[in-house]
């Protein structure tokens, strides 16, 4: 730990004694925050200011004199920070971000998003419970399962391909729980303007302060981007290779739990448990520390889950009838692409308890393989009147397997599922009177996995500064695999479920944003045949065993989700609120039993706010951002972890929640590296300092305890050259 703490030190005097020597009058001021999106100028300029009106071309006049279209390419002089860019498969374009935000705070993190939804395990990379649900972003087409395992797993929409202007590199760097660093780097090159590929490599090992919860993963990223000068055809390929292991330890047993939440002050108790008396008749209280080492707390297993995948992905486009004689914009083109991905997810458990109930064998060895493989082709025509309009056709094949061993079981269930689907999808969308008009219908054309979704998107700017936007979306999709079959060596999680039916999900949303006041965002789910794993465990095996199985409500069920997103400035300082009100209203009025349950727990009140202060010091070499984020969510009984399937699931009969949270955060800029020191649940302390018998009371899952006061720190660098 010294080591990494020394050098870090190092690198930032290093950089903050060469910061001063240099004027930053020019370009590198940083503005005061004025917008929503929080921009910031960086130390390599925003935006091109020197081109004049004739260009040059820096190929020479010999390229130009062969060539009927002339591409025009910037000097490195005329070279800004948004000519780095980052391209996705749906569309969307992003340019390198180097600035330091209230933004840039909140997804400092592992996922490398915005946490306001999610609630962490004790150690990093380990799970992260729902505060919060969006049933509309996730895959169309049915998957293998395992969501738990798939939070920081790399989609094919994930992975970005770069044009870039010149080498660029990026560090990313974090502290974790003990023994162990968090990195993720990306390297994008361009052996010419025409060609662009990319290296990235995300790893990391964090033992944590719990028994049985190390965490450690390996993921390789490849990407590149071929294009023609005149943009008339693009080929884009990407591999992937993730590896995501984790120790699972299934949260503190019912003695533990003791120990955990009353710690240091015990009440002492005789042979038969019962608590001893004073004089005075009050319960005797001894005082023992140990349990603040949390290695010290019993847990229910120590067992490990993997998940492993590699991804090959290939694209192909083409586009036809140019718009004019001289120009990179056509009107029509024509692609196809394919993704072949292969995953496998093992449970390992040695010595095996009876947590999870009966087994077949005391050493416990559960997999999953799945492939799937995805053709697709597309059409797209760009027309002034008619609008943008693309076709998607699909051809995809499942195969979902399942280990085989030699007992009984494997003669009364399924092995695998084996399947393929033919689907189309259509995307249109058109400016009509000053409003952006988005449509999506998907159609599944065989019966069997059939999914069917429409989307229908409304947009109008008020004004300068406001903008409304309205969405209609239904979506009829199938479950992933593990909700139709399991298998595994323990004898209570084996089931196949072939007769359940696709969930359907409407959608009304309304989004409200202005940027000075902030935002106001509203939606409204109706779900029918919502499914999910229900805990059907005793009440008197409660923490002691864990039972589980598949459940399809068939009742309607309402979500409803208000928040709203304030920013308030005042010189120097900030005030940053969401606020997010929920209600779920289920039919039948639940009783919340095993045979009864309530489906969907979510807490009626979320809120988060953070007080800042912007400011720069060494004659502005150093700008840094400092304040306290306020975190709090009403109680609820919130889905309970189950390692075995790495799968959330529903329960009644444990509450968590009710516990006001603060972090305290020092971020800063020294020209492109940004430091973020962050002293994660800093309201435990002092809490306690205030009252020594307050109770730990703050969990991430029921029996899995939230996060001790910590001290992270960590660093992105980026480098241009």
């Amino acid at each position: 730990m010294r080591f990494p703490l020394m050098v870090f030190c190092l690198v930032i005097s290093s950089s903050l004694l060469n910061a001063q020597q240099k004027n930053f009058q020019k370009g590198n001021e940083v503005e005061t925050y004025q917008e929503l999106n929080f921009s910031i100028k960086d130390s390599i300029l925003l935006e091109d200011k020197s081109v004049t009106g004739e260009k040059i071309d820096s190929l020479g006049s010999n390229f130009s004199k062969k060539k009927r279209f002339i591409p025009y390419f910037k000097s490195m002089n005329e070279v800004t920070v948004k000519d780095y860019k980052l391209m996705f498969l749906d569309g969307s374009e992003k340019t390198v971000d180097t600035s330091l935000s209230l933004e840039r705070e909140y997804s400092f993190n592992f996922l490398r998003k915005d946490y306001f939804e999610f609630l962490t395990f004790p150690n990093m990379g380990e799970a992260f419970n729902k505060l919060g649900y969006n049933f509309h972003d996730q895959s169309l087409t049915p998957q293998m399962g395992v969501r738990v395992k798939h939070f920081s797993y790399f989609e094919k929409e994930d992975i970005p391909y770069y044009e870039v202007p010149s080498a660029y590199t990026e560090l990313f760097f974090k502290s974790t729980f003990q023994q162990g660093q968090f990195l993720d780097t990306s390297l994008a090159i361009n052996t010419s303007p025409k060609f662009n590929i990319a290296v990235s490599f995300r790893g990391f090992r964090s033992l944590g302060k719990y028994l049985a919860s190390l965490g450690r993963s390996r993921q390789f990223r490849i990407s590149s981007q071929y294009q023609t000068y005149n943009q008339r055809y693009r080929l884009r390929l990407h591999q992937t290779t993730q590896s995501l292991e984790n120790q699972v330890n299934g949260g503190l047993n019912r003695d533990s739990v003791y120990f955990f939440e009353n710690a240091p002050n015990y009440v002492l108790a005789d042979e038969n448990g019962q608590a001893i008396l004073d004089e005075n008749g009050n319960q005797q209280i001894v005082f023992y520390d140990g349990f603040l080492d949390r290695n010290r707390l019993d847990t229910q297993i120590n067992a490990d889950n993997l998940l492993e995948g590699k991804r090959y992905f290939m694209e192909h486009k083409y586009q036809m009838i140019p718009v004019s004689k001289d120009t990179t914009a056509y009107k029509m083109s024509i692609g196809y692409s394919i993704s072949l991905e292969k995953k496998n997810y093992k449970y390992d458990h040695r010595f095996a308890n009876t947590y999870f109930y009966g087994k077949y064998d005391s050493n416990i060895s559960d997999s999953t393989s799945f492939d799937n493989l995805e053709n697709k082709l597309f059409l797209q025509f760009n027309n002034n009147s008619l609008g943008k309009l693309k076709l998607n056709f699909y051809h995809i094949k499942w195969d979902y397997d399942l280990g085989q061993d030699d007992y009984e079981k494997d003669t009364l269930l399924s092995n695998s599922i084996n399947a393929h689907q033919l689907a189309a999808q259509l995307k249109w969308q058109k400016d009509i009177f000053g409003t952006s008009s988005r449509i999506m219908a998907y159609q599944s054309m065989k019966k069997k996995y059939a999914t069917r979704s429409i989307k229908i998107e409304t947009e109008k700017n008020i004004s300068d500064k406001t903008n409304i936007i309205a969405t209609y979306n239904y979506r009829s999709q199938p479950l992933n695999f593990n909700f139709y079959l399991l298998q595994s060596d323990f004898k209570k999680y084996n089931w196949e479920n072939s007769d359940l039916s696709n969930q359907d999900f409407s959608t009304l949303s309304f989004a409200l944003n202005h940027k000075k006041i902030g935002s106001l965002q509203g939606e409204w789910n109706s779900i029918k045949n919502f499914t999910f794993f229900n805990n059907t465990t005793p009440e008197f095996d409660l923490n002691r065993k864990f039972s589980t199985e598949v459940f399809q409500l068939s009742s309607r069920l309402d979500y409803f989700k208000l928040r709203m997103d304030q920013r308030f400035d005042l010189g120097k300082f900030t005030l940053a609120n969401n606020i997010q009100f929920q209600k779920v209203n289920q039919e039948g009025d639940p009783q919340g039993t095993i045979d009864d349950p309530i489906a969907l727990n979510v807490p009626k009140w979320l809120l988060r706010s953070t007080f800042m202060l912007t400011s720069s010091i060494f004659n502005k070499a150093l700008f840094f951002q400092s304040g306290l984020t306020f975190v709090y969510f009403t109680d609820y009984f919130a889905d309970q972890y189950n390692p075995l399937i790495a799968e959330f699931v529903t329960q009644n009969s444990t509450s968590i929640g009710n516990y006001p949270r603060f972090d305290f955060f020092f971020n800063a800029k020294i020209q492109s590296s940004r430091v973020f020191i962050k002293l994660e649940n800093i309201s435990a302390p002092i809490k306690h300092l205030i009252n020594i018998d307050a109770p730990y009371n703050y969990y991430s899952s029921p029996f899995v305890p939230y996060r001790d006061f910590s001290v992270r720190f960590g660093l992105i660098w980026n480098f241009f050259d």
